[in-house]
């Protein structure tokens, strides 16, 4: 007897506090998606989108720089030799 009194207690508390605090609101907030979760989802497939395109850039120019010349190193050093092979 004082079991089930109990439970019907505690049941009554668990009503009053879900009625008071309007949970059921709060729980439709949470769990449905709104309209920051959209925006946010279009935001992802945004920049999903745009990191391909960084990926496909930086793979271009990495081909450009293996197809370039190299470097010309010590430039002046070079400068140099051919003013003094043009002059002989």
């Amino acid at each position: 007897m004082k079991v089930w009194l109990i439970k019907l207690i505690a049941k009554r508390i668990i009503k009053a506090i879900k009625h008071k605090h309007d949970l059921k609101k709060i729980d439709d907030y949470v769990t449905k998606p709104n309209e920051l979760d959209k925006q946010m989802k279009s935001l992802q497939r945004t920049v999903t989108k745009y990191g391909k395109y960084i990926e496909s850039l930086e793979k271009d120019v990495a081909i450009l720089k293996k197809d370039s010349h190299p470097p010309i190193k010590k430039l002046e050093k070079r400068l140099r030799r051919l003013e003094r092979k043009k002059g002989e």
